[in-house]
């Protein structure tokens, strides 16, 4: 396949309009074509075939992460860390009430592992 239409295909996904328009019948193919070879890929002339929602999403994605990294900035390092040192400590009280837990229920069980076990009077 000759390169120039290698590099057109590649092209033509970057200006999906320009695709619709060909598929629309409002401009051929062949004409498109001899357009991206004649004036080449950079002409401004196509600016207007290139995806204007995609350019839209990034912009409002530039602005949520400007948005999101103004509030990262004004966070207090300190309090954070005091929230994570609270947390672990409550993490840690959890725990230890499931190994008491744990611990009682096995003495449960092994206490009444027999129950019709008889006992001797010596």
């Amino acid at each position: 396949m000759n390169p120039k239409v290698k590099e057109f295909k590649q092209f033509i996904q970057k200006h999906p309009q320009l695709l619709q328009e060909v598929r629309n019948g409002k401009i051929g193919l062949q004409e498109a074509f001899e357009q991206y070879v004649l004036l080449g890929e950079d002409d401004p002339s196509w600016k207007k075939y290139t995806n204007k929602t995609s350019d839209k999403k990034e912009k409002d994605n530039e602005q949520l992460l400007k948005k999101l990294w103004k509030h990262v900035e004004q966070l207090d390092v300190d309090q954070i860390e005091t929230h994570i040192n609270g947390l672990s400590g409550a993490i840690d009280h959890v725990v230890t009430l499931i190994g008491q837990f744990k611990d009682y229920r096995n003495n449960q069980t092994s206490s009444s592992q027999h129950p019709f076990q008889h006992h001797t009077r010596d």
